[in-house]
Order: structure tokens, then C-alpha cells, then sequence
């Protein structure tokens, strides 16, 4: 082989080295454009879908806020701040620790209580709830059990209330939650409250069963998949914004289609669910029963008011806290009014109906379907205060309404216009009554059909 002839092969073959060092380049390049291009897009969807993933602060609420009160915005602004949740043993969840000017919850999860003298012995008083005991949209000093040691404190009496209430809970997490304080606590209690009622229904409701925790479907699906998380795989996607953005909007195509051909519960199911909520209520009050015997306590158990339930004349507000839950979850009001007409039918000596306790306010009490105003939280205590110290004013009084439905059917039925003085006739009230529950409503108020 020649010089000349290497010569020219090298150079021969130099030329396509270049050129494919140039398209390598190139390549190169347009990758990175399209990897950055990429990761733009994903961020950018990223942001849009965390911005419409966040928690409203009012949700539901937002109708119910007086704009125009600063005192009012700033404990929803509070409240959304302090509504933070960690693991529990046994009871799932409990609030954060959290201090502020309106809200303060200790180390243990307990929300503080105003008025109370626990560092001596001193009547104890332990209440347990959901978010109405807890205090939602309420400063420390306007919760039930702050208001509740209130009227203690004015008689000069010392006295230790506990507010072992929480967001979202039901009774058996509440019962639970007894039996850990009663290992555990330092001091044992006279006297324990259970203030339940919308958290059982709106539950049976949400899961199709009693005797469930709030989001149980949720728990369901995240401990269903517990062992897919921790095998290789990209599980770690639907983590991502953009995933539960999309996986959020397929499910309201996917209940938006359900419901089209689905119906909703009719009414022996409704009447079989709400029948079963009572039912295991009745046997957590027995448990409580036995704790109550062995530990030395008095156990209270109530069912709290709700807009749906009663005769309370709602104000422009609560009308529109009615319609919002019966517009977000159809069918719910049914459950709820079925579920308190068993309460309601029901008389064991230590429950108490607190469905109509507002019957004679016309006022602006609720802050939502349960949660109530500072004003309503007063009334509720203090009717608790002659529950615990006054019984005899109320012994006539507990659950009167259901012993005499009868009679109320009887003269509505009877009642005609009665002649006042000449010609001018004077129209008789008459009360109206829902055929399957029936529970007593004025006539101007359309129930909807079962």
C-alpha cells in the first residue's frame, strides 16, 4: 500500500467522522430542547394541579362567613391553619399541635378548654364529640366544653373539663379513645359526655354501612395498596399532582355517569341503615356501660342538632347549608332525618335528643350542617349544665316530643278554622307529617319525596 493512497483514506474517512460527530451533536441538543421543554410541561402541570387540589379554606362554608366581619374571617383563617392531622394508635387521627390567638391544641391532640382548674382534684368532666365538641369554626373560650366549665365557674365551683372531641370521629373512635385515657390518664373522670349524631349518619352514608370512620373507603383503598407501594414499579406517579388532578376529574365523569343509571337508596334501605346506626350506637352505650360500672363514672350520651332535623325557622344561611350537603351528597337528608327518628324513638335514661333543642330559636345558629355559632354552642351547653346539676327541670322534658307524636298527629288532624267574631274567620295552624318517619313539620315546609 502506498503513502499516497493512506493519505487519501484517512482523509476520506475523516470526513463522515465530522459529520457524524455534527449530528451526534445535534441530536444531543434537540434531546436536551425537548427533555427541558418536558420538564417545563410537567412543572407548569404540576402547579396547575396543586393550585386546584388545594383545600378550600371555608369550602361549604363559604356562604356562611360574613364577608364583612374580620373577626369572623380570621377564625376560618385560623382554623384552616390548625387543621392539620397526625396518626394515632387505635383512633386513626388527632389535630396537630398547634398554637394561636383563637385556636390551641396540646402535644396529645386536645384542644385547650377555658375555665377549667385540672392541676388539683376537682370534678372532671371528659367529653368526646366529633368536629361539633372539638369546636369548628369556634375560638377556645366559645367551645361546648369551655362554655360548659363557664357556668360552673359562676357558681364558684371548681371543676376540670376535658374536650377529648375530634374532627371527623364517630362513637366507636370515641369509645376507644375512653378506654386509652382510662388506662392511661392520670386522673379518672365523675362524668363523661358523648355528643354524636350527624357523623354516624353522614358516615353510614359515605360507606354504605354503619359503624365506620369518616373517609373509610379512602383507608380501604391506601392499606389495599400498601403492598404495592413498597414493590419496584412507578406506583410513586400517582403521587403527583397531575395524577390525582386527573384521577379526581375521571371520578366525577364516572359519578356523573353512575348516577344517571344508578337510583338512589330507597326506603327500606334508608330505613335499614339508619336502623343499624342506632343499633350500634345502643351497643357502644352498653360498653361504655360496663366501663362506667368498673371505673365509677356517670355516662351521658346525646344526639346533637342539625339543620335537617326539627323545627328550628332557618335563617337565609342555614337554608343554604341544607341545600349544599343535600346537592353535594343526594339522599344524605333522608338518612339524616331517618337516623334521628330513631333517636328520637329511643329512651334509655342517660340519651338524649337534642334534634329539636332549637325548635324556638330563630336566629342565625348554625355555621354549617352541624357545626354551630358561639351563640348556639352557649345553648347547648347550658342545657347540658341542667342535664348535669338541674335534672328535675328536665325530667318532663327528655325526649317529650316523640312520647307525644301521637297526640300531635291527632289534634292536627282534628284542627279546623275556628270563627273569631263575626264573619272573619281565624285559620288554625295544622302541622304536616312525612308519611314513612313521621316527623312534624309546619305545612309551608316541602319535604322531599321518599
Amino acid at each position: 500500500m502506498s503513502i499516497a493512497d493512506t493519505k487519501e483514506s484517512r482523509t476520506t474517512n475523516a470526513i463522515p467522522t465530522a459529520e457524524y460527530r455534527s449530528l451526534v451533536s445535534q441530536f444531543f441538543l434537540r434531546f436536551c430542547v425537548a427533555v427541558t421543554l418536558c420538564v417545563i410541561f410537567l412543572i407548569v402541570g404540576e402547579l396547575i394541579s396543586y393550585r386546584h387540589g388545594l383545600p378550600q379554606a371555608q369550602g361549604m362554608m363559604d356562604p356562611l362567613v360574613n364577608k364583612n366581619a374580620s373577626a369572623e374571617q380570621g377564625r376560618w383563617i385560623q382554623w384552616d391553619a390548625a387543621h392539620r392531622y397526625t396518626y394515632h394508635p387505635y383512633i386513626l387521627w388527632r389535630h396537630r399541635p398547634f398554637q394561636g390567638s383563637m385556636i390551641n391544641v396540646s402535644e396529645d391532640g386536645v384542644r385547650r378548654t377555658s375555665h377549667i382548674q385540672c392541676d388539683e382534684p376537682s370534678f372532671t368532666i371528659w367529653m368526646f364529640g366529633d368536629s361539633s365538641m372539638w369546636g369548628t369554626g369556634a375560638t377556645d373560650d366559645e367551645t361546648i366544653p369551655s362554655y360548659l366549665a363557664s357556668d360552673y365557674d359562676r357558681e364558684g365551683r371548681r371543676v376540670c373539663v376535658v374536650n377529648y372531641g375530634e374532627a371527623g370521629w364517630e362513637n366507636t373512635q370515641e369509645v376507644i379513645e375512653l378506654m386509652e385515657q382510662l388506662k392511661h390518664g392520670p386522673h379518672k373522670p365523675n362524668v363523661v359526655i358523648f355528643y354524636d349524631g350527624g357523623t354516624e349518619a353522614f358516615n353510614a352514608y359515605q360507606a354504605h354501612q354503619a359503624d365506620t370512620p369518616t373517609n373509610y373507603n379512602s383507608f380501604e383503598k391506601y392499606l389495599d395498596n400498601w403492598s404495592t407501594q413498597q414493590m419496584p414499579g412507578f406506583f410513586y406517579l400517582q403521587m403527583t399532582n397531575t395524577y390525582r388532578l386527573l384521577d379526581k376529574e375521571a371520578g366525577k365523569l364516572s359519578r356523573g355517569h353512575k348516577s344517571e343509571k344508578s337510583s338512589p337508596m330507597t326506603d327500606d334501605e334508608v330505613e335499614a341503615l339508619a336502623g343499624s346506626i342506632m343499633q350500634n350506637y345502643q351497643q357502644n352505650m352498653d360498653i361504655v356501660a360496663l366501663l362506667a360500672q368498673h371505673y365509677g363514672f356517670r355516662a351521658i350520651f346525646m344526639w346533637y342538632p342539625v339543620v335537617m332535623v326539627g323545627h328550628k325557622p332557618l335563617t337565609p344561611n342555614e337554608k343554604d347549608a341544607e341545600e349544599q350537603l343535600e346537592q353535594n351528597f343526594p339522599g344524605v337528608t333522608r338518612l339524616y332525618r331517618a337516623a334521628y327518628f330513631h333517636c328520637e324513638e329511643t329512651h334509655p335514661e342517660n340519651l338524649y335528643y337534642l334534634g329539636d333543642l332549637f325548635d324556638n330559636q330563630k336566629g342565625w345558629l348554625f355555621s354549617g350542617v352541624s357545626h354551630l355559632k358561639p351563640e348556639g354552642n352557649r345553648i347547648v351547653a347550658e342545657h347540658l349544665f341542667r342535664i348535669l346539676e338541674h335534672p328535675a327541670q328536665l325530667k318532663n322534658k327528655k325526649n317529650s316530643d316523640s312520647s307525644n307524636l301521637s297526640d300531635r298527629r291527632n289534634s292536627a288532624a282534628e284542627a279546623t278554622p275556628e270563627k273569631a267574631g263575626g264573619d272573619r274567620i281565624v285559620p288554625v295552624e295544622r302541622e304536616c307529617f312525612s308519611y314513612h318517619w313521621r316527623v312534624a313539620q309546619p305545612c309551608r315546609e316541602i319535604f322531599p319525596k321518599f
